[in-house]
Formats: structure tokens, C-alpha cells, sequence
């Protein structure tokens, strides 16, 4: 039972930490106008990359986009100022933004300017966690209290997905798509999975019961479970696809921060962000390095293989 509640918490927390920084859509004239704000004094939960074109998103409803790969930005804010979770390109210029209060907003000038996505199944007390492309046209958004819907045709029509069933209220923070099908994952060990050609949801028993704040997909099938007090699993189908059998092997961190987020290098390493400005680099061996911002909440690798950090106090660059 305890475990059950530090993990819930733990959950919230994250929420909290956010918030501090269906099949028919319809949308208004523009939702967003320009602002001043100082780019390395936004708290940033999220960052994108298309080409040259970066866009990242944060408290306050705020947006900065930059065309030239982060050495200039311009702002923007939703009139309504909604804390904005995370951004999705659909292509060079097309990107959709998700966050609290059932927000879904769209650009289609990289960012210039944004109109809401109206959805009738979402109300105020939805809280979008996470949006990823998970494969040509094909969107989903995974929030708290289970919700996860999508798009089979780039954003045009939306469609609200039940869970295991209706009781399930587990918190959803990310999702990937697979060879295995769809898997989401989020809080107290949730590991969910729709296997391709089905429409029903089943649960993959997982032998960590904290939150789950992130998956990638590295190689050779394997799979990256991310989240609280520095874990981090490796997980992949048993070798015999003949059950549902999968492996799963805990890796050493030497860490107890949490991993917010994560992406994976064109060299196939992997980095996990965490709070504290913590990085986790994983290659042949799990390394931790530093970045100068209070909290690490995302990145992305620009064109010459630099990084590019957002967090607390804005964004950083390494090498």
C-alpha cells in the first residue's frame, strides 16, 4: 500500500511540475499573439526539431520558435495560457501542441502563430501529458487519469481510446509505436500495449512499480523504460514469439534523480534528462554528465551533433 501511494504522489508530482512551469475538429481565428518574454527565463517542459525549424513549449502558454536552429528565437503565448506539455511536427511547418486543461493547438507556419483544435470528449480537467507522431499521420496524446487519443489522419479526426476498461484511471506519459504494436506507459509500473490489427489494450506486467515518464525505442527491438529515482529497463520480446513473454533487464544508473525525458542519437546512443540538470548517457556503458540548467526537461540533436537543452532558466547547448 505504500508503495501504491509513493507512486501515485510521485505521479502528481509530475503533473504539478507541469503545471507549474471525438471525431470532429474544428478550429478558430488565431489563438496566440506575439510577447517579449526572455527566452532564458521560460521554464520549457518540451522541445522539437524539423530540419532547421525548432519549436519549444512551456509555462504560461508560451512558445519560442527559432529558424535557424536555436541562435535566434521569437515568442509567442496562448491567449488562454495554458501550461503546454509537448510538441509533435507533423512536418517542416506543421506542428501540434498539447498541455493542461484539455489543450490542443495548431501551427501551420512553424510555429508563427497557433488555432485551437476544438475536441468534444476533452474537457478543462484533462491534462495532456505527451503527444508523439507515431508513424505517417497517425498522432496520439496519452494525459493523466488515462486518457489517450488519436489521429489516423494527421489531426483531422480524433478519436477517444478506452484503456483496459473504464475503471482504468492510471496517469499515461508517453507512448511508442512498435513492431509489437502501440505500448504507453506511465504511473505505478503502467505498461500497456494494443498489438497491430486489434483494438483492445492489455497490460504487460512490469517488475518496477514506480512511474514510468518516458519509452524509446533503441536498437535491435529493444525498448527504454524511464522514470523515478534514476531507473532505467531494458525491455524486449522473448527470443520464442510464440507467448507473451518479454525480457526485461534493469540497468545501473548510480543515480536516484529522475529521468523526465530522453532521446535517441543518430550514433544510437541514448540520453535520459533529469531533474537537477542531470544527463544520463547510454551507450556501451550508462555515464552522467551536468548541464547548467536547474532541471533538464528535454533535447534535441541539431544538425552538427550538438544538443540542444530546455529546461528551467530556458535552453543550453552541448556538445
Amino acid at each position: 500500500m505504500l508503495k501504491f501511494l509513493i507512486g501515485r504522489f510521485a505521479g502528481f508530482f509530475f503533473i504539478f511540475s507541469f503545471q507549474f512551469c471525438l471525431l470532429f475538429n474544428s478550429v478558430n481565428a488565431n489563438d496566440s499573439i506575439a510577447v517579449n518574454y526572455k527566452f532564458n527565463k521560460t521554464f520549457f517542459l518540451d522541445i522539437e526539431k524539423n530540419k532547421n525549424n525548432l519549436i519549444c513549449v512551456g509555462e504560461r502558454g508560451l512558445v519560442f520558435r527559432s529558424r535557424d536552429e536555436g541562435k535566434t528565437w521569437k515568442g509567442i503565448q496562448i491567449i488562454d495560457k495554458p501550461t503546454l506539455t509537448s510538441i509533435a511536427f507533423l512536418n517542416e511547418n506543421t506542428a501540434i501542441v498539447v498541455g493542461h486543461r484539455g489543450s490542443i493547438y495548431k501551427t501551420e507556419n512553424a510555429g508563427k502563430d497557433f488555432v485551437k483544435i476544438n475536441l468534444p470528449e476533452l474537457s478543462n480537467d484533462d491534462s495532456l501529458l505527451r503527444i508523439r507522431l507515431v508513424s505517417e499521420n497517425h498522432i496520439v496524446v496519452v494525459g493523466a487519469w488515462g486518457v489517450l487519443i488519436e489521429s489516423h489522419d494527421g489531426g483531422v479526426n480524433w478519436k477517444k481510446q478506452k484503456i483496459i476498461s473504464s475503471e482504468f484511471d492510471w496517469h499515461l506519459y508517453d507512448v511508442v509505436n512498435s513492431s509489437l504494436g502501440l505500448i504507453a506507459v506511465g504511473e505505478a509500473g503502467t505498461m500497456v500495449i494494443r498489438k497491430p490489427q486489434e483494438t483492445n489494450w492489455n497490460k504487460i506486467e512490469s517488475p518496477y512499480k514506480g512511474s514510468y515518464f518516458g519509452i524509446l525505442e533503441g536498437e535491435s527491438g529493444n525498448f527504454f523504460l524511464y522514470g523515478m529515482r534514476g531507473n532505467v529497463f531494458k525491455f524486449s520480446a522473448a527470443k520464442k514469439n510464440t507467448s507473451d513473454n518479454y525480457l526485461w533487464t534493469a540497468l545501473v544508473s548510480n543515480t536516484k534523480s529522475t529521468w523526465m525525458s530522453g532521446i535517441v542519437l543518430k550514433n544510437n546512443s541514448i540520453l535520459f534528462f533529469g531533474d537537477g540538470g542531470l544527463i544520463g548517457r547510454k551507450k556501451d556503458t550508462f555515464t552522467l554528465e551536468k548541464a547548467p540548467l536547474k532541471s533538464v526537461n528535454d533535447g534535441v540533436e541539431l544538425n552538427n551533433g550538438s544538443i540542444f537543452l530546455v529546461g528551467l532558466d530556458g535552453g543550453f547547448v552541448i556538445n
